[in-house]
C-alpha cells in the first residue's frame, strides 16, 4: 500500500488549482486597455476580448469628416486591443508561465 497515492494530496492540489483558476478569472474580468488616436481627440477603452467599454470623442474630433473620424476611432480601438492583449498575456504568463500561445497576438515570435 506504500505506493498508493494519498487521496488527500490530490484533493489539496485540486483545491489549489480551483483557487488559482478563480483568481485568474477575476483578474481577466478586470482586463482593460485604452488607446488614444494620434491627434489625442479620440480615446477608446476595451475589455477582455476587445469588447468595447468606452469611447470619448472630444476636442476638434467633431470637426473631422466621417471617414477621418472613423479612422481615428479604429486606430484608438486597435491600440486599446493591443494593450488589453498584453494585460491578458501578463496574467496568463504569471499563472501559466509555459504558455506561449499569446505571442503571435502580441507581435512576438
Amino acid at each position: 500500500m506504500a505506493d498508493v497515492p494519498q487521496v488527500g494530496s490530490y484533493v489539496a492540489q485540486a483545491d489549489a488549482a480551483y483557487e488559482q483558476a478563480d483568481e485568474v478569472r477575476e483578474r481577466l474580468a478586470r482586463v482593460s486597455g485604452t488607446g488614444t488616436a494620434a491627434r489625442g481627440d479620440v480615446r477608446v477603452t476595451v475589455g477582455m476580448g476587445g469588447r468595447l467599454t468606452g469611447v470619448v470623442i472630444g476636442g476638434r474630433a467633431t470637426e473631422l469628416s466621417g471617414e477621418a473620424l472613423s479612422a481615428e476611432i479604429m486606430t484608438a480601438a486597435s491600440l486599446a486591443e493591443k494593450i488589453a492583449a498584453r494585460e491578458v498575456h501578463s496574467i496568463a504568463s504569471t499563472y501559466y508561465p509555459d504558455i506561449d500561445a499569446w505571442k503571435p497576438f502580441l507581435g512576438e515570435s
